[in-house]
């Protein structure tokens, strides 16, 4: 399970969470907070839902590859994909 870690902006894995603090839970006082979803991606930011959670921003680079991909697999060739999320 991911977390974010708001001081240093980035990901802290449950197995981290478990060796440095002991528990697999937030922790807000230090500033690890849950996540709305766990990313199967690089977030390049995380955003504040206001309910104490955050969620993992995706690049746009990386969802129009995702995108391509599923119209190709679909039957577009690859410059029709690329035509039609332009």
């Amino acid at each position: 399970m991911l977390f974010y870690n708001s001081i240093q902006n980035d990901l802290i894995h449950s197995d981290e969470m478990i060796r440095k603090y002991g528990t697999n839970s937030a922790i807000p006082q230090l500033g690890i907070y849950p996540l709305s979803i766990q990313p199967e991606y690089t977030p390049t930011a995380f955003t504040d839902l206001g309910n104490g959670t955050w969620y993992p921003v995706e690049s746009y680079s990386s969802m129009q590859t995702k995108a391509i991909t599923a119209l190709v697999a679909s039957g577009m060739t690859e410059e029709e994909a690329l035509a039609a999320l332009s």
